[in-house]
């Protein structure tokens, strides 16, 4: 009787958890857009990594892409990274205009391009799309704002199923009942994808915003699991960064190459 009653509670608190929660993810945010940067005037390319996780774990490798870059545009190139680990999409939006640190990284810098890490934690949270849309939209909108062009990484091919089996029994109480309400599999990650593409076409955002697509790099399951990801599969190890530094380096060379061509007249 006693582990019934415990279970109950459990579930009890774990509802209510899960309500306030969900209703704290689904007010809207605010679309705020202000100027957060003052351009610069000297020949370098500055570049922005910013999001969750994989945006906090690329600071390593900032020289790498840089050099990938120069060494193509005989510019000077600086790459920053910021990111805070286990941030949803929501909350790196909000965190660009509530969190210090997050603002200061931004204020005159001068970017060009900024890389946007975001949507990863919403799959492994099971969050519902429109949580995703909604604040990608405020993100790339500001972006604009600052004539940043946005970066924008698909929900790449990790083991989400590793990531859900790995939890701990009260979260994934609370990803089950996500789950249920929002008619959502385990494996949501195309769910997500396609909604970025619905979010790029609704908005007409098909020429202002370059995405890095998962099959142009991650495009083997089982052996990109082994070659690119750590152990949890959920996180990308040193290579894993150089291969996904390449094809980013890549977008912006042609991105770069076409807005900086002469003109015909």
């Amino acid at each position: 009787m006693k582990k019934i009653i415990i279970i109950l509670v459990l579930l009890t608190i774990s509802a209510c958890a899960f309500i306030s929660y969900y209703a704290y993810c689904y007010y809207a945010p605010p679309q705020l857009r202000q100027p957060f940067q003052t351009p610069q005037h000297d020949d370098t390319l500055r570049i922005a990594y910013i999001g969750d996780s994989w945006a906090f774990m690329h600071k390593d490798h900032n020289c790498l892409i840089a050099k990938l870059i120069e060494d193509s545009i005989h510019r000077p190139v600086k790459i920053h990274s910021y990111g805070i680990c286990g941030l949803t999409s929501k909350e790196i939006y909000e965190n660009l205009f509530d969190n210090f640190d997050f603002k200061q990284f931004f204020r005159k810098k001068g970017y060009e391009y900024c890389f946007i890490s975001a949507g990863i934690n919403d799959t492994y949270k099971k969050m519902d799309t429109r949580y995703y849309k909604l604040s990608m939209d405020g993100i790339i909108q500001l972006l604009l704002y600052n004539n940043i062009r946005p970066i924008i990484l698909e929900i790449p091919d990790y083991d989400i199923q590793k990531a859900y089996n790995w939890q701990k029994s009260l979260r994934k109480i609370l990803r089950d009942i996500s789950m249920y309400i929002n008619d959502t599999p385990v494996d949501c990650k195309q769910m997500f994808r396609e909604a970025l593409d619905e979010l790029v076409f609704e908005k007409e955002y098909e020429n202002k915003v370059i995405i890095i697509r998962y099959q142009t790099w991650n495009n083997n399951y089982n052996s990109d699991l082994q070659r690119l990801y750590r152990r949890d599969g959920m996180h990308l190890n040193d290579f894993g960064y150089q291969i996904l530094d390449s094809v980013i380096a890549q977008k912006i060379l042609i991105s770069y190459r076409r807005n900086n061509e002469p003109q015909k007249e």
